[in-house]
């Protein structure tokens, strides 16, 4: 059984930075376990809705945005809203969670793929993720063919995710406004 990964807010970054080393075997930076690689996208057949979900898994995980929206259907793309689902990719992208790819069904134009999605938790905190997954919640995939490539098709996986970031960011704008009013009142009012 093969696992795939997906980016933490924690070692995306230093990866980036050029920290991480090289793999010698596979010729591959060398990431942490939990980002989905070039290697673990060309091991799913082309043009199969598994190989489509991971290649979007990893746009979202690396925060790119124009790719996720390329590799999601119109009507999940109309149903989140474009700037909306653009802001949170750009903006939660790397906290996306685990994955590993079970199977798929195809019936006609539409396909499930079944997954587990993984957890990465250090045994203490401020340690680096285990290479091996801590737990597993099953889950399905709904995916769209568009002319001839498949799309994401699940907005029931991403509307609470984008509407908690909603909430998140508007609370943030009131505790800026708030703070902001506050030092105003202090500096004029002393």
């Amino acid at each position: 059984m093969k696992l795939i990964a997906v980016g933490t807010a924690i070692l995306l970054p230093a990866f980036l930075l050029g920290c991480g080393g090289g793999d010698s075997t596979s010729g591959e930076p060398s990431l942490p376990p939990n980002i989905v690689t070039e290697s673990d996208i060309d091991a799913q057949a082309s043009g199969s809705p598994e190989r489509a979900l991971l290649e979007w898994w990893q746009s979202f995980q690396f925060g790119d945005s124009e790719q996720v929206l390329e590799r999601t259907s119109e009507s999940t793309i109309d149903k989140l809203g474009k700037q909306d689902f653009s802001e949170f990719v750009k903006s939660a992208g790397q906290g996306l969670q685990g994955i590993e790819v079970l199977g798929a069904e195809e019936n006609g134009n539409t396909a499930s793929v079944r997954v587990g999605l993984l957890q990465f938790q250090p045994e203490k905190e401020g340690e680096p993720p285990p290479s091996d997954p801590t737990s597993s919640t099953p889950d399905t995939f709904e995916m769209k063919k568009e002319g001839d490539e498949w799309k994401f098709a699940a907005p029931e996986f991403l509307e609470p995710k984008i509407e908690s970031f909603q909430e998140s960011q508007q609370e943030q704008e009131q505790t800026t406004t708030t703070t902001t009013s506050e030092k105003t009142t202090t500096t004029s009012g002393g």
